[in-house]
């Protein structure tokens, strides 16, 4: 286990294990497995060990070095060989695509017995439990059985504002399924266990009147220190009557209130009212009696309350094993909680070791990175192999992880299993706490802030401060010599710090040197907005992260309100944005300015092209009047579009649905400047870096506080000031508030060890009014760092100077290349169907019915099963189609084309054909076809089951589609006498199409 501090070479020691197992050990590269977080990091690792291999298998001085740190020589190129050739096949990525990996081959011994294994990401997964959500929301609304459904809603959101239904469900899901699918029923035995000795609900109504008169009496005997005091009493007391159970805190009184609320029912209760007053024992125990019955009635709510959260998600689960899970269909959550099941049960834990037999014989050599940020789930999921390599004198373990950069709690990260996996295996760390990316003066600066004692225990109290330092270690720089500077700024409150930002980079001089930069904000929004300012200023600027291009600029926007507009064209906002945006022109100028023939052009281009070529045509013309910027964002939608058409039909709403929330993963390139967040930087270094958005908000903001936790239990927790009076609340909640605070001084040193060279901290000016004391915010702990209250405006701390930047070379002014002229491109042949040709003679389009589709494929399932009705008797499916049918045929005039009566002729049912028609490429299924004599006469036979007035009508409609299958016929069929004819379905009679049957 190796503690490995930001900067230190991490990457370079996994890398040299790899390549010591292989080059010294003689392990076959199958054989290992290699884990880390994200796929960047992924990436990274899989780079390090190629391109080290391939420098040593051409240096021998570089061979040299890895022979030193190696302990013993090896041969580069063999192992560099055996590595390339292992490729495909080996273990190194992200734990979750490994875990993906091994269900994928051992998906019928872990229980998925559905479907063929197939994982869901991103939109597409998004848009399968949106679908899923919503029919679940609609039986609850139209089912006569769902009554428990809805009233376990209406007790998970008793006392609560509403949202939209369809928001506060998304809302529970994605914060309870996770923890209701790791322990199932165990959380509710736990609640009851926990909190089983509780008041009805109602009992507060029925007593708190009785109860405020029986407070009122005893308060007529304090002796009252100061005029007003008894007013305010009153007040106090009235706002007790005046609460009701769920509602959140109680206002409106004074400061005798807040007294009484904080009261433990222990000790001298003394109140304040600008002085102190001391109520007596008659008052205390009547106070006492009240607390406890207002808290209980608190409490039995927040328990009714999770419990049908709780039976919400398991409602929710068990519609996505259903008609998720069960099919195959999983998310990378469902993959982990998979590996663990193990632990639930025997039969889970059988199927696991039937799986791990046959994995230990493939994998002998673990190594773990980016520890820290490793979930319970995961590890759950790990631990049988690893527990298997610790006991195996042939097999080793590798772990490598820095608990100061746990910032992925929130994803579930739980940073403790550093602890537990020393402690589980006996290991004792080795630290690396020299830095090979830092220079001393970013070191010396992160070593104030990080090693802050004093700042760290008043600000954020003596546990935290205890748990912080036992794994802090003063950093080192590799390269002492290496010049450099920090310095830190309190900027005015009136200032915008964005302008500063803009300040700094002219003065270094980024985009004239030969310099990194990373600006590190906070969330994506900042990202995008200051991206945005940047750009303005004449910055080269990424962003990375992860945009969202139908949200973060007006071209996206403007195309997400026109598939919004498709989906429901009564929607006069959307089709407003679309009027304002240039896309107006556009569509005028290929379909007129009528709304409605541009609604049913543009759903008439999508039937031919897809959303996503429909979308594309209308961008392309507008090239020149969208920045390189929007461009991007438009492709982005254009893609997911694109991605959508792929898999299959979809009308405008899903296609709406596939974009809605779309977010596009946004890796760096080459620019002036990278602007991300503090979490996306992880991994990453710069030259210079610039965080002018440090938080000074309070660490825990106890408003976030949404899942109280306990050992077997879980609670949607009532008002603080519940919480306060119930030792397993209060407990609960310090143990969450000291997981925020430890995440938020990982995220300011992930922040800090960035910066290579240049580090430039923007602080916000502390208000006048901030009362002195204890302030527990990563701001104020750097301020306590530099020795400043942050009051004052202006630098505040300086380490190192400027001298540095006189080392940094001048960019290179590369010449302006001009822009090629292409040539016409060759266009892909455009695929079409003889069915979107049936308005080409100017037929009147059918109206559109879902029960006509339904209807008219149960007509054509039917006739399907009519082979020759001389030879065998058909047998039609249930339902309307097939009544309508059997009714048809047991007509004369509509048996004798259904019999064969001794003829040499081949019948072929549904018959696809491909072919090539006028340059494009026609796809389509010919519902009957009848080939006599060996291809001398073909009959074409299509059912028709549109309601027309008249033959004419159902053949002018028609007739495009026909001919193309008239055409297609004559191809494959070539001198062959050919004849098309429509059974019409709803005029009971057959429709001749251009020739005679014979």
């Amino acid at each position: 286990m190796i503690r490995a501090s930001a900067g230190s070479g991490k990457t370079y020691q996994l890398s040299n294990r790899v390549i010591g197992l292989v080059g010294r050990g003689g392990v076959d590269p199958e054989r290992i497995v290699a884990l880390t977080f994200t796929r960047k990091a992924a990436g990274e690792f899989a780079d390090a060990v190629l391109e080290k291999l391939a420098k040593a298998a051409s240096d021998p001085a570089e061979r040299a070095r890895i022979e030193e740190a190696l302990g013993g020589p090896f041969d580069a190129m063999e192992v560099l060989e055996k590595v390339v050739r292992a490729l495909p096949r080996l273990a190194l990525g992200t734990m979750d695509s490994f875990f993906t990996r091994v269900v994928r081959g051992f998906q019928y011994e872990l229980g998925v017995t559905g479907g063929s294994f197939e994982l869901l990401e991103g939109p597409q997964r998004r848009a399968k439990l949106d679908a899923l959500l919503g029919g679940l929301v609609s039986n609850a609304l139209w089912d006569e059985d769902a009554e428990e459904f809805l009233s376990a809603f209406r007790r998970a959101t008793m006392g609560r504002e509403q949202k939209a239904v369809v928001d506060l469900l998304l809302g529970f899901f994605n914060e309870w399924q996770d923890k209701w699918r790791e322990r199932g029923n165990v959380l509710l035995e736990g609640l009851s266990r926990a909190f089983g000795e509780l008041p009805e609900v109602d009992e507060w109504e029925r007593s708190k009147a009785k109860m405020g008169m029986a407070l009122r009496s005893a308060a007529k005997d304090i002796e009252w220190t100061r005029k007003g005091q008894d007013e305010a009493m009153e007040k106090a007391i009235g706002a007790f009557e005046k609460h009701t159970i769920g509602s959140g805190s109680l206002s409106g009184a004074t400061g005798f209130l807040k007294g009484m609320m904080e009261w433990e029912g222990d000790g001298q209760l003394v109140l304040k009212h600008y002085k102190e007053v001391v109520p007596g024992p008659v008052f205390e125990d009547r106070l006492r009696g009240l607390m406890k019955l207002l808290v209980g009635c608190e409490m039995a709510a927040a328990v009714e309350r999770t419990r049908a959260v709780l039976g919400l998600v398991q409602a929710f689960d068990a519609a996505c094993e259903r008609q998720l899970r069960r099919r195959g269909l999983l998310g990378f959550d469902d993959v982990k909680v998979l590996m663990g099941e193990w632990l639930k049960s025997e039969a889970g834990r059988l199927r696991r070791e039937a799986v791990d037999f046959r994995l230990d014989a493939r994998y002998d050599h673990w190594l773990l990175d980016e520890f820290q940020d490793t979930s319970g789930a995961q590890w759950n999921g790990l631990r049988p192999w690893i527990d298997e390599a610790a006991s195996d004198d042939a097999s080793t373990m590798f772990v490598v992880g820095d608990a100061k950069q746990a910032i992925y709690g929130w994803r579930g990260g739980d940073v403790k299993l550093f602890d537990t996996v020393r402690d589980h295996f006996s290991l004792q760390p080795e630290s690396m706490p020299v830095s090979r990316r830092s220079c001393g003066a970013v070191l010396d600066f992160v070593n104030r802030v990080g090693g802050n004692e004093a700042g760290i225990r008043e600000g954020f109290g003596a546990g935290l401060a205890a748990r912080w330092l036992a794994g802090w270690e003063r950093h080192e720089p590799a390269d002492p010599e290496l010049s450099g500077q920090v310095r830190v700024e309190v900027v005015d409150k009136e200032e915008e710090p964005h302008a500063r930002v803009v300040e700094i980079l002219k003065e270094i001089g980024v985009g004239e040197k030969q310099l990194t930069c990373g600006v590190l904000m906070r969330t994506n929004d900042q990202v995008v907005e200051l991206a945005d300012r940047l750009r303005e200023a004449g910055f080269q600027v990424i962003e990375e992260g992860r945009r969202r291009p139908t949200k973060d600029h007006a071209v996206g926007v403007a195309l997400r309100a026109l598939i919004a507009w498709l989906a429901n064209p009564a929607d006069r906002m959307e089709r407003g944005v679309v009027a304002m945006s240039p896309l107006d022109g556009e569509l005028e100028k290929r379909f007129g300015g009528y709304w409605q023939a541009r609604w049913e052009g543009l759903l008439a281009e999508v039937e031919r092209r897809g959303y996503g070529g429909m979308l594309e045509d209308l961008v392309v013309p507008l090239r020149e009047t969208i920045s390189d910027f929007g461009h991007g964002r438009a492709m982005d939608v254009i893609r997911a579009l694109e991605a959508f058409d792929a898999e299959g039909d979809g009308g405008p709403r899903e296609a709406l649905q596939a974009i809605e929330g779309l977010e596009v993963a946004q890796e760096p390139g080459a620019a002036a400047v990278q602007v991300m967040t503090m979490h996306k930087s992880k991994g990453l270094g710069f030259d210079v870096v610039i965080l002018p958005e440090i938080s000074d908000d309070q660490v825990p903001n106890a408003g976030k506080f949404g899942i109280a936790e306990g050992p077997d239990w879980l609670l949607q927790p009532p008002a603080q000031w519940v919480r306060r009076q119930v030792p397993e609340l209060r407990e609960a909640e310090e143990r969450w508030g000291e997981s925020q605070q430890y995440e938020s001084l990982c995220l300011l040193y992930v922040a800090l060890t960035r910066a290579k060279r240049g580090l430039f901290v923007l602080l916000p000016q502390v208000s006048s009014s901030r009362a002195a004391g204890a302030w527990a915010s990563p701001a104020e702990l750097v301020r306590s760092a530099c020795g400043v209250d942050g009051r004052e405006t202006g630098v505040v701390c300086e380490i190192g100077d400027g001298g540095w930047l006189d080392e940094v070379a001048a960019s290179e002014m590369r010449p302006e290349v001009a822009r090629p002229v292409l040539v016409n491109a060759n266009p892909l042949r455009s695929r079409a169907t003889p069915s979107g040709e049936k308005s080409a003679a100017g037929g009147r389009k059918a109206a559109f019915s879902t029960s006509g589709v339904r209807f008219g494929s149960e007509v054509h399932a039917a006739f399907e099963a009519v082979g020759w009705m001389d030879e065998s008797e058909p047998l039609f499916p249930v339902g309307a189609g097939g009544e309508v049918v059997r009714e048809l045929l047991s007509m004369a005039e509509f048996q004798i084309p259904f019999e064969r009566r001794g003829r040499r002729v081949e019948l072929f049912r549904e018959q696809p054909v491909e072919t090539i028609l006028d340059g494009r490429w026609l796809s389509g299924v010919i519902d009957r076809l009848h080939v006599h004599e060996d291809g001398r006469r073909v009959e074409v036979i299509d059912f028709k089951t549109d309601s027309v007035a008249s033959a004419g009508e159902l053949r002018s409609r028609y007739e495009g589609q026909m001919r193309s299958y008239r055409r297609v016929m004559e191809q494959i069929y070539p001198g062959a006498v050919i004849s098309c004819r429509i059974l019409a379905v709803a005029l009971r009679r057959w429709v001749e199409m251009e020739g005679k049957n014979a």
